[in-house]
This record gives C-alpha cells, structure tokens and sequence, in this order.
C-alpha cells in the first residue's frame, strides 16, 4: 500500500472518530483474564459476617484478622502445611485481603514469595487458582491439589491489591455493576444483587497510579512482615524475599521493587523504622513494560506470529504500523507526554527516563499522558480486537477463549468459603473502577495515563545492576504481552551487562527431558519464550512455569537447572529464538460443536496436572 493510501486511511478513520483517537475501544480494554461476574449475575446474594476470625496486632500497630482455610479444608490441604488468609487493617477505610501459603518443602528455611497479578485491578487470586496455587477448581467447584504449585519451593504470599480489588475494600456497599462498564452501582442506580468492596470515596483518593500502588504495597508488606512470627512462628521473618508478577505486573515489578529499594537504604541508615526486605529475584511473565517499545510489536505479532496465523488482513496491518510512527501517532504522543513532564520543576529525572510525582500528580500532565495511552492502545492494539476472531491471550484460540476457566469465582462466593476465609464480601476478580482510575479513555473519567510512563525500563536496569536475579518470561501464544515486545524490552535495556547479555545465544528450556522453549541468559538476568504457552504461563506449561520459577530463585541456570549461577554465566546457542508451531484453526463456531471443542481444551490442560513433578526439576 503506498503512503497517500495509508494518510488516506489514517485520516478517514480519524475524522469518523474524532480529535483524540481513530478507534475506540467501547469499555475497558483486556487486561488480565476478565470474566468476573458471570456468577454474580445469576442470583442476588449478600454474603453473611463470618464467624471465628482470629485478630493479631503487628508490632508496627496494625490490626491483622485471620483464619487458617486449610483447617477447613480449603485450598491447601497437604498435610503439614498452614495457610492464613484474611486482612490487614491498615486504617479504618484500607482492609487489604492477603492469602498466605507455608512452602511445601521447608517453610523454615525457604523464602517469601510476593505473587501480584496486574490489570490494573486484576486479583492475584486469579493467579492462585488459575496458575501457581496450591490448589484448582473443577467444574463441580471442588478444590483439588495443584501438584505445580509455586509453594513447592517457596513460601507465597498472594495480595489483592490496590485496594478495592478483590476482597479487599475501603468500604462495602451494596449494589450490583454495569453490564457495560464493570462500574459499582449503588441502589439507587440499579437493583442490588450483592455487597461489594468500593473504593472510599468513589473517584476521590483512588490509587491510580503504580507508584502510589508501590508505596501503599510497601506499608501492608511491612505490616505483614512485622506480624509474620506471630502468625506463623514456624516461617519467622529472616527470609529471602522475590517479587513475581505478569501483564500489567511489568509496571509493578519494576516501581514496587525500586520502592522497595529505596525504602530499605532509609532503614538502614536509621532514617524510618521498618524491617528490611531480603532482595532475591524478580520475575516478570508477560508483562507490559514500555509502551513505546512494545507497541511497533503489535501488529508484526497479529500477523507473523510462529504459528503461522494471520489475524488480520495488509490493510489493518499497515495502519496500525502507521500509526505507530505516524506524526501525532503512538509514540509521538509519548514523547509529548515525557515533553510535558519535563516542563514541571522536578517533573522528569534520570536523563529524562523517570516521571516524578510532582509530574504524574498534575491534571494536565495526566491529560497529555492519557492521550497518548489512547492513542496507542485504540490504533496500534485494538484493531486486533476489531478485525481478528483470534484470542486476546492466547492467539491459537478464539475471542471467545474459555481458558483458563474461571470456577474459582463462583467457588470464593460460597458462603461456607467466605466464611472460611474470613471474609464477608462479595468476589469480584476484576475491579474496573480502579482500571478506569488508572488508564480510562472516556471523557466523563479522570485517569493518570499511568499505562505509557516511560520509568519502569530505568528501574529494571537499576534492579540489574543491583545485582538481582531479573527472569522475564513469555508464553508465545499470547498477543496482548506478546514475546516479540518481551524480547524487545529485554534487549532495549541499558545496563552494565546489556553488551553481553545480547551476545548470548538461545539455548533450550528443559525439564525432565522435555524442551518447553529457549531463553538467553547472562549471569543474573534471563529471558525466556515459552512454547505453546498463552498469558498465563503457569496454566498453560506449568512444568516449565515451577522449573523457571525454582531455577531462578536457588541460582540455577535457567536453560536445564544443572549449573550455578556465575557472574559470566552464558546460555549457548542461536541469536534468535526460532521453533514454529503448526497453524492451528478456529473451533467450529456451533454452540454445541463449540461446547464439545471447550470441554475436549480444558480437559487437556487439566490432565497436565496427572504428571508428577520431576525430582529433578
């Protein structure tokens, strides 16, 4: 197509559109697996105070209530092994929900992992039960044992986090949510069917943005730390502690474990009390990182993925590669919005990489950004939404993709599981007033344009260079986070090692003699693809999702588990990661034809649970 008929097409679509952006996206755009709600609406139920909750009170003064599930026999039900769940206090209007996992192996002497799903305003009980929890959920509601579990070598802490996600609150309400939006809707707006969390007040004081997720974060981990020998004197609180996360998690990973940083160099020159993080490994799966580097990566995934699919046709490819590049295009208005951060005093630091508060907490700026953040989510993503059939998480399937299934949400609002877990809420796994709140693109909502900040690069390579074990990994068949993005970011990123790090090979991923993928790693810092691997890693390869997991947390070489990890060390192998899989069709598009096909893929999956995990691994 020749540039005059690209300018043509940009600007007609432009012009249909309005001044701010070409395309549309009609409600929030996919973020982590969203199928909250498919319950919720069946039947009206208000959930009852549960009964026995427990309270402790940290040494830093918060109030901690709790209950042990696995007692119930919820979830973790290996015999030995406690689990807490319930909230920390942290004010009288901030009650953050925490589900606390003891490590399988040795909770005395294994680390505390902190598991965060992204969103933003996804759960991280998504991950719990559909990925790397001890336990899953089968269509009957049943809790069967995960034998993949991330608690096989670690002790897991999963938080529901901004608070408002999930069952954690800053008040309750009942109301019931906007078949549309996702918005809460309070009974003079529409019938209740439940009590839910709500953000206190709405759109006042919301957290929306990672940096102010990373700092409330740091206060509840401190809260929960403090507390960790009273509630679980057999864990104790010296421990190694890593940070893992996926999807918008590649903004958190990064600013949570900097502010953290930070926040340990204050304690330990006696500035601020508080007890000091053990910094071990951070793990990114999927993430969303930098925009600007991600977004060229879009269209080229949507149609020369290694599976052979086409998801769009030469037109919609060529304009969401235009309008990428395109004056006033995607990354245009990210330098604008950069351009006016450096306009504040103090607005814009470390050579122009790094935001700063006095920038990101300014309306205008926030304008600037968010339009930016529309710009190149509507143009660049979205037309993959308009124009494809294919799946938002895993390209191999359709739209309408049925995996993971999402039984756990109906099975945390039974009420024998709420009280269970202390709780006395309605579940949701996605809170959209806190998706808005960060990265909205309607007219009546202020958001922070939090999705296109360029800080989270110069964090990573400040981590790097920290010396800490940094593991991104990707499942291959995901086209939101996809791993060409992911491969980019991991070679974009400028840090002592970043010469060395291109110059190794890609080397296989193996586990008890099987070849899940190919990673490049050099000394403390790795990248992974993961084959045949949608979003959510852990669900789709969970053999290669506890072997990446295991092998970066005890300093093993991330190829084959067999070496320790050197300062030099050095995958061998190709410049590039090439394996193909074969073209994989659509399922018949019948309702039961389709009923038949979804039931045959989860079925599949489920069964990669029968496998025992390898000693060796």
């Amino acid at each position: 197509m020749t540039i005059k008929s690209l300018l043509a097409l940009a600007s007609a679509a432009v012009l249909l559109a309005g001044p701010s952006t070409a395309l549309t996206w009609p409600g929030p755009r996919p973020s982590t697996k969203q199928t909250a709600r498919k319950f919720l609406d069946k039947r009206q139920y208000f959930p009852a105070n549960a009964t026995d909750v427990k309270t402790i009170t940290s040494p830093t003064n918060v109030t901690i209530r709790y209950k042990m599930p696995g007692e119930a026999g919820i979830c973790e039900t290996t015999p030995g092994v406690n689990s807490y769940a319930g909230y920390i206090d942290m004010a009288p209007n901030v009650h953050m929900f925490f589900w606390f996992f003891e490590s399988r192996n040795n909770p005395a002497a294994d680390p505390l992992s902190l598991w965060l799903n992204g969103g933003p305003g996804s759960d991280s009980l998504i991950g719990l039960f559909e990925e790397l929890g001890p336990c899953r959920i089968t269509e009957d509601l049943k809790s069967v044992i995960n034998p993949y579990s991330w608690n096989n070598v670690s002790n897991m802490l999963f938080l529901s986090q901004p608070v408002g996600t999930g069952f954690s609150y800053q008040g309750e309400a009942i109301g019931s949510f906007d078949a549309d939006t996702g918005a809460f809707l309070n009974t003079s707006q529409a019938n209740a069917t439940g009590r839910y969390p709500i953000l206190d007040p709405i759109d006042l004081g919301t957290i929306d943005t990672t940096d102010l997720a990373a700092e409330a974060a740091w206060h509840v981990l401190q809260a929960f730390m403090s507390a960790l020998p009273s509630l679980d004197a057999k864990v104790g609180c010296s421990k190694e502690f890593n940070l893992w996360t996926e999807s918008y998690g590649g903004h958190y990973g990064p600013a949570f474990w900097n502010h953290f940083y930070q926040q340990n160099l204050l304690i330990f020159n006696d500035t601020i009390p508080g007890y000091a993080l053990n910094f071990n490994s951070l793990g990114i799966g999927n993430g969303i990182i930098d925009e600007a580097i991600q977004a060229a990566y879009y269209p080229e995934f949507a149609v020369n993925n290694t599976y052979g699919i086409k998801a769009y046709n030469d037109t919609v490819y060529s304009y969401a590669k235009f309008a990428n590049f395109m004056f006033n295009g995607c990354l245009d208005q990210i330098n604008y919005c950069r351009a006016a951060a450096a306009g504040i005093n103090g607005g814009l630091i470390n050579n122009g990489q790094t935001l700063t508060y006095a920038a990101t907490s300014n309306p205008d700026l926030r304008v600037q950004c968010q339009e930016a953040a529309d710009m190149c989510r509507d143009n660049v993503e979205s037309p993959y939404y308009y124009y494809g059939s294919r799946g938002v998480y895993d390209i191999r399937h359709p739209f309408n993709d049925v995996t993971p299934p999402g039984y756990y949400i109906e099975y945390l609002n039974l009420p024998q599981i709420q009280n269970a877990l202390g709780v006395n809420v309605n579940y949701t796994e996605s809170n959209n007033d806190i998706y808005w709140a960060f990265q909205a693109s309607r007219s009546h909502r202020q958001s922070s344009g939090d999705f296109i900040y360029t800080n989270f690069i110069e964090d990573l390579e400040m981590i790097l260079d920290s010396g800490v074990r940094v593991s991104l990994f990707y499942g291959d068949a995901d086209y939101i986070c996809n791993w060409f993005g992911g491969q980019a970011i991991s070679l974009a990123l400028n840090y002592t090692h970043s010469a060395e790090f291109a110059a190794a090979g890609y080397q296989p991923l193996m586990y008890d003699g099987v070849e899940y993928g190919e990673v490049r790693q050099y000394g403390n810092f790795s990248f992974t693809r993961v084959y045949e691997s949608g979003h959510e890693v852990p669900y789709y390869q969970p053999q290669a999702a506890l072997a990446i997991f295991n092998r970066t947390l005890n300093h093993f070489n991330l190829a084959d588990g067999t070496m320790p990890v050197t300062a030099n060390l050095t995958s061998s192998g190709p410049a590039n990661a090439t394996h193909t899989a074969p073209y994989v069709s659509l399922p018949p598009t019948g309702s039961a034809s389709f009923a038949v096909w979804s039931s045959s893929l989860i079925a599949s999956y489920s069964s990669l649970d029968n496998v025992p995990p390898s000693p060796t691994g």
